[in-house]
Protein backbone atom coordinates (compact mmCIF):
# COMPACT_ATOMS: atom_id res chain seq x y z
CA UNK A 1 0.00 0.00 0.00
CA UNK A 2 1.40 3.60 -0.96
CA UNK A 3 0.17 7.01 -1.48
CA UNK A 4 0.83 11.12 -1.40
CA UNK A 5 -0.88 13.38 0.23
CA UNK A 6 -0.12 17.24 1.58
CA UNK A 7 -1.30 17.41 5.14
CA UNK A 8 -0.49 19.96 8.14
CA UNK A 9 2.89 20.54 9.70
CA UNK A 10 3.82 21.33 13.01
CA UNK A 11 4.39 23.95 15.12
CA UNK A 12 7.86 23.82 14.85
CA UNK A 13 7.84 23.20 11.06
CA UNK A 14 9.86 25.85 8.77
CA UNK A 15 8.73 25.23 5.37
CA UNK A 16 5.17 26.77 6.18
CA UNK A 17 1.53 25.12 7.19
CA UNK A 18 1.28 22.48 4.88
CA UNK A 19 3.83 19.30 4.24
CA UNK A 20 3.65 16.85 1.78
CA UNK A 21 3.36 13.27 3.73
CA UNK A 22 4.24 9.76 2.25
CA UNK A 23 2.48 6.42 2.70
CA UNK A 24 4.25 3.19 2.33
CA UNK A 25 2.91 0.03 3.92
CA UNK A 26 2.64 -3.53 3.51
CA UNK A 27 -0.73 -5.54 5.04
CA UNK A 28 -1.24 -8.72 5.57
CA UNK A 29 -4.76 -10.36 5.77
CA UNK A 30 -6.37 -13.41 7.31
CA UNK A 31 -9.64 -14.95 8.41
CA UNK A 32 -11.30 -17.98 8.92
CA UNK A 33 -14.83 -19.08 10.12
CA UNK A 34 -16.15 -22.30 11.75
CA UNK A 35 -19.53 -23.25 12.17
CA UNK A 36 -19.10 -25.90 14.72
CA UNK A 37 -23.03 -26.90 14.43
CA UNK A 38 -26.54 -25.24 13.69
CA UNK A 39 -26.84 -23.12 16.80
CA UNK A 40 -22.84 -22.43 17.33
CA UNK A 41 -20.56 -20.16 14.88
CA UNK A 42 -16.68 -18.96 15.25
CA UNK A 43 -15.21 -16.29 13.08
CA UNK A 44 -11.25 -14.88 13.41
CA UNK A 45 -9.89 -12.28 11.91
CA UNK A 46 -6.42 -10.75 11.66
CA UNK A 47 -4.82 -8.13 10.26
CA UNK A 48 -0.91 -7.32 10.39
CA UNK A 49 1.27 -4.29 8.98
CA UNK A 50 4.47 -2.50 8.73
CA UNK A 51 5.12 1.10 7.67
CA UNK A 52 8.07 2.71 6.22
CA UNK A 53 6.16 6.13 6.27
CA UNK A 54 3.07 7.71 7.44
CA UNK A 55 1.14 10.61 7.19
CA UNK A 56 1.02 11.47 11.02
CA UNK A 57 3.11 11.20 14.00
CA UNK A 58 -0.16 8.63 15.71
CA UNK A 59 -1.02 7.20 12.26
CA UNK A 60 -1.20 3.06 12.78
CA UNK A 61 2.59 1.33 11.81
CA UNK A 62 3.51 -1.42 12.65
CA UNK A 63 0.35 -2.34 14.76
CA UNK A 64 -1.72 -6.03 14.76
CA UNK A 65 -4.89 -6.48 14.82
CA UNK A 66 -7.00 -9.35 16.03
CA UNK A 67 -10.92 -9.96 16.26
CA UNK A 68 -13.47 -12.94 17.53
CA UNK A 69 -16.68 -13.51 17.01
CA UNK A 70 -18.86 -16.17 18.72
CA UNK A 71 -22.28 -16.55 18.15
CA UNK A 72 -24.45 -19.07 19.89
CA UNK A 73 -28.48 -19.84 19.06
CA UNK A 74 -29.29 -20.65 22.70
CA UNK A 75 -32.77 -21.49 21.99
CA UNK A 76 -35.10 -20.56 18.75
CA UNK A 77 -36.09 -17.28 20.66
CA UNK A 78 -32.67 -16.03 22.29
CA UNK A 79 -29.03 -15.79 20.38
CA UNK A 80 -25.96 -14.45 22.44
CA UNK A 81 -23.23 -12.96 20.40
CA UNK A 82 -19.64 -12.16 22.08
CA UNK A 83 -16.36 -10.41 20.36
CA UNK A 84 -13.10 -9.42 21.13
CA UNK A 85 -11.21 -7.10 19.67
CA UNK A 86 -7.18 -6.14 20.10
CA UNK A 87 -5.25 -3.63 18.33
CA UNK A 88 -1.40 -3.06 19.30
CA UNK A 89 0.55 -0.31 17.33
CA UNK A 90 3.68 0.70 17.29
CA UNK A 91 5.92 3.22 15.47
CA UNK A 92 9.90 3.13 16.85
CA UNK A 93 11.35 6.48 15.08
CA UNK A 94 13.02 8.17 18.24
CA UNK A 95 11.38 11.17 17.35
CA UNK A 96 7.94 9.61 18.01
CA UNK A 97 8.32 5.80 20.07
CA UNK A 98 4.45 6.05 19.84
CA UNK A 99 2.74 3.02 21.64
CA UNK A 100 -0.90 2.35 21.57
CA UNK A 101 -2.69 -0.25 22.90
CA UNK A 102 -6.70 -1.36 22.75
CA UNK A 103 -8.73 -4.05 24.12
CA UNK A 104 -12.46 -4.16 23.14
CA UNK A 105 -14.55 -6.96 24.31
CA UNK A 106 -18.43 -7.14 24.34
CA UNK A 107 -21.52 -9.52 24.56
CA UNK A 108 -24.96 -8.51 23.33
CA UNK A 109 -28.46 -10.82 23.46
CA UNK A 110 -31.58 -10.63 22.20
CA UNK A 111 -34.74 -12.68 22.60
CA UNK A 112 -37.58 -12.76 20.25
CA UNK A 113 -39.99 -14.98 21.70
CA UNK A 114 -42.97 -15.91 18.99
CA UNK A 115 -40.82 -14.23 16.98
CA UNK A 116 -41.07 -10.74 18.70
CA UNK A 117 -44.51 -10.51 17.89
CA UNK A 118 -45.46 -8.97 21.23
CA UNK A 119 -42.16 -8.35 23.07
CA UNK A 120 -38.51 -8.25 21.86
CA UNK A 121 -35.85 -7.49 24.16
CA UNK A 122 -32.12 -6.62 23.12
CA UNK A 123 -29.45 -5.98 25.31
CA UNK A 124 -25.17 -4.92 25.02
CA UNK A 125 -22.44 -4.37 27.61
CA UNK A 126 -18.73 -3.16 26.02
CA UNK A 127 -15.93 -3.02 28.47
CA UNK A 128 -12.97 -1.18 26.42
CA UNK A 129 -9.24 0.44 27.44
CA UNK A 130 -7.04 2.31 25.79
CA UNK A 131 -3.16 2.88 26.92
CA UNK A 132 -1.11 5.35 24.54
CA UNK A 133 2.15 6.54 25.55
CA UNK A 134 3.69 9.04 22.59
CA UNK A 135 6.84 11.46 23.16
CA UNK A 136 6.68 15.29 21.91
CA UNK A 137 8.70 18.67 23.29
CA UNK A 138 7.70 20.26 25.62
CA UNK A 139 7.32 24.46 25.57
CA UNK A 140 8.70 26.78 26.07
CA UNK A 141 12.51 25.33 25.93
CA UNK A 142 11.14 22.05 24.02
CA UNK A 143 12.39 19.24 25.93
CA UNK A 144 11.77 15.77 25.34
CA UNK A 145 8.97 14.87 27.33
CA UNK A 146 5.93 12.04 27.12
CA UNK A 147 2.25 12.24 26.41
CA UNK A 148 0.75 9.32 28.39
CA UNK A 149 -3.13 8.68 28.10
CA UNK A 150 -5.15 6.09 29.82
CA UNK A 151 -9.14 5.22 29.59
CA UNK A 152 -10.97 2.72 31.02
CA UNK A 153 -14.53 2.46 29.39
CA UNK A 154 -18.30 0.78 30.65
CA UNK A 155 -21.12 1.10 27.84
CA UNK A 156 -24.11 -0.56 27.88
CA UNK A 157 -27.43 -0.28 25.43
CA UNK A 158 -30.58 -1.91 26.09
CA UNK A 159 -34.62 -1.85 24.39
CA UNK A 160 -37.07 -3.27 25.01
CA UNK A 161 -40.54 -3.26 22.20
CA UNK A 162 -43.61 -4.00 23.24
CA UNK A 163 -47.04 -4.79 20.94
CA UNK A 164 -50.43 -5.28 23.38
CA UNK A 165 -53.15 -7.25 21.65
CA UNK A 166 -56.08 -4.74 20.34
CA UNK A 167 -57.37 -2.74 17.75
CA UNK A 168 -56.30 1.39 16.80
CA UNK A 169 -55.01 3.11 19.37
CA UNK A 170 -55.55 0.76 21.93
CA UNK A 171 -52.87 -1.35 19.80
CA UNK A 172 -49.61 0.72 20.22
CA UNK A 173 -45.95 0.00 19.79
CA UNK A 174 -43.60 0.84 23.23
CA UNK A 175 -39.98 1.21 23.20
CA UNK A 176 -38.21 1.64 26.24
CA UNK A 177 -34.70 1.61 26.72
CA UNK A 178 -31.41 3.76 26.19
CA UNK A 179 -27.53 3.77 26.88
CA UNK A 180 -24.47 4.70 28.93
CA UNK A 181 -21.28 5.46 28.47
CA UNK A 182 -19.07 5.99 31.91
CA UNK A 183 -15.28 5.76 31.88
CA UNK A 184 -12.24 6.21 33.89
CA UNK A 185 -8.95 7.54 33.22
CA UNK A 186 -7.25 10.57 31.67
CA UNK A 187 -10.12 12.46 30.68
CA UNK A 188 -13.29 10.41 32.97
CA UNK A 189 -16.51 11.05 31.75
CA UNK A 190 -20.25 9.76 31.76
CA UNK A 191 -22.64 10.10 29.21
CA UNK A 192 -26.65 8.82 29.52
CA UNK A 193 -29.30 8.74 26.87
CA UNK A 194 -32.58 7.25 27.87
CA UNK A 195 -35.57 7.24 25.63
CA UNK A 196 -39.56 5.98 24.95
CA UNK A 197 -41.21 5.94 21.94
CA UNK A 198 -44.86 5.09 21.35
CA UNK A 199 -46.51 4.24 17.82
CA UNK A 200 -50.42 3.75 17.44
CA UNK A 201 -52.69 4.04 14.50
CA UNK A 202 -54.85 6.68 13.59
CA UNK A 203 -56.88 5.76 10.98
CA UNK A 204 -56.09 3.85 8.04
CA UNK A 205 -53.12 4.51 6.32
CA UNK A 206 -51.83 7.18 9.44
CA UNK A 207 -49.83 5.93 12.31
CA UNK A 208 -49.16 8.60 15.17
CA UNK A 209 -45.52 8.60 17.10
CA UNK A 210 -44.58 9.60 20.13
CA UNK A 211 -40.92 9.82 21.32
CA UNK A 212 -38.67 11.57 24.11
CA UNK A 213 -35.05 11.65 24.61
CA UNK A 214 -32.92 12.93 27.43
CA UNK A 215 -29.16 13.48 26.60
CA UNK A 216 -26.97 13.82 29.58
CA UNK A 217 -22.71 14.27 29.73
CA UNK A 218 -20.36 15.21 32.13
CA UNK A 219 -17.21 15.51 32.67
CA UNK A 220 -15.04 15.71 35.88
CA UNK A 221 -12.03 17.88 34.31
CA UNK A 222 -13.96 19.81 31.66
CA UNK A 223 -16.99 21.00 33.60
CA UNK A 224 -18.08 23.55 31.00
CA UNK A 225 -18.47 21.16 28.30
CA UNK A 226 -21.52 19.47 30.56
CA UNK A 227 -24.70 19.36 28.91
CA UNK A 228 -28.53 18.33 30.14
CA UNK A 229 -31.20 18.04 27.23
CA UNK A 230 -34.45 16.74 27.06
CA UNK A 231 -36.20 16.18 23.83
CA UNK A 232 -39.74 15.88 22.77
CA UNK A 233 -40.94 14.31 19.23
CA UNK A 234 -44.46 14.22 17.66
CA UNK A 235 -44.49 12.90 14.03
CA UNK A 236 -47.81 11.39 11.78
CA UNK A 237 -46.64 8.85 9.11
CA UNK A 238 -48.61 8.66 6.14
CA UNK A 239 -48.31 5.01 3.78
CA UNK A 240 -50.53 3.95 0.50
Amino acid sequence: MWGDATVLAGQLSQTGPLVSGTLRRNVGLAGFNLRMSEKLALNLDYEGASSDHVYFRSSLNDYHLGRARVRYQAAPSVSVQATVQVLNNQNPDPSIRYDFDSRDSSVSVLWTPAGGKRIALTGEYDRATIRSNISYLLPPFFSPAISSYRDNAHSATSAIDLTPPGHGWLAPKITLGGSLFISSGSRPSRYYQPLGRLSFPVVKHVTANAEWVYYGFGEQFFLYENFRTHMFLVTLKLTR
